[in-house]
């Protein structure tokens, strides 16, 4: 996406949190969104973000493998990931949005992964296939909706990891929340999750969704030694939850106001 590198002074929005909060959107009001431009360069162009995920993928295979060996239960074992940011790259979806001027929109959303060209982020293949040959049955639970399904299959499979629909648990409208506990607690009737993989906190837990003005990092803190054990967390810079907490969750504010309250909470 060498494009991206040429846009200058563009108007965009964030993408959906995979929390429990709606799909965020900003109004255009002539404000770049700078951040979300530096963030999506990072994404998609700097060695370090790749040496980032490989980073993570080797660390879970090792968590993987000792957890396995550890539980002496009698359920089989399983390992949670999330699908965006997490196995698949969604990042040209941003740039096309910044470099179209566009806001983000649902239906934007499904023409991109109707074209099922989301690549397979670095080690995420290789590591669903170690979980494979461990044992560990492979669950992906995304905020992807149903209608969704048939085109996120075949983009896996073309990403190296296919998966069948008992494995895939996508967001069901009709329960009229996105958060993930119903799913999480689905898979947990008949498996022991050893870990989960994800790029937003609420991907682990959902007392990360729907943050207050305290940031969750307190929260954080005081769960530092689940994370590399029981939590994998892969960077995506480019939006979550946590860019919707520092707004307060008002999604419509101009990029101009959203700018000014990221720029008060920063130490200085």
């Amino acid at each position: 996406m060498k494009l991206l590198l040429n846009i200058i002074g563009i108007i965009t929005i964030s993408l959906a949190a995979t929390s429990c909060t709606q799909k965020s959107s900003s109004t255009p009001d002539g404000e770049p969104m700078t951040h979300l431009l530096l963030a999506t360069a990072w994404y998609q162009q700097s060695a370090e973000m790749r040496a980032c995920y490989y980073q993570a993928y080797n660390l879970a295979k090792v968590t993987l493998k000792e957890n396995k060996q550890n539980y002496k239960g009698p359920k089989p074992t399983a390992v949670v990931l999330d699908i965006d940011e997490t196995v698949l790259d969604n990042s040209p979806f941003e740039s096309k949005l910044m470099a179209d001027r566009q806001n983000y929109s649902d239906s934007a959303w499904k023409v991109w992964t109707a074209r099922e060209d989301a690549r397979a982020l670095p080690g995420a293949a290789d590591f669903i296939g170690y979980a494979r040959e461990l044992g560990v049955e492979v669950f992906f639970i995304s905020n992807r909706a149903e209608e969704e399904r048939d085109h996120t299959f075949k983009n896996l499979a073309e990403a190296g990891m296919a998966v069948d629909s008992a494995h895939l648990l996508l967001y069901d409208a009709s329960k009229k929340t996105s958060c993930k506990d119903e799913r999480r607690d689905a898979v947990s009737a008949n498996y022991e999750i050893i870990l989960f993989v994800g790029d937003n906190l609420g991907d682990y837990t959902s007392l990360f969704d729907r943050r207050d003005s305290s940031l969750a990092l307190q929260l954080a803190d005081s769960l530092r030694d689940d994370f590399g054990r029981k939590f994998i967390v892969l960077p995506n810079p480019m939006y979550g939850e946590w860019e919707n907490a520092i707004y307060e969750h008002k999604y419509s504010l101009p990029m101009s106001e959203k700018n000014q309250m990221m720029l008060e909470l920063l130490d200085k």
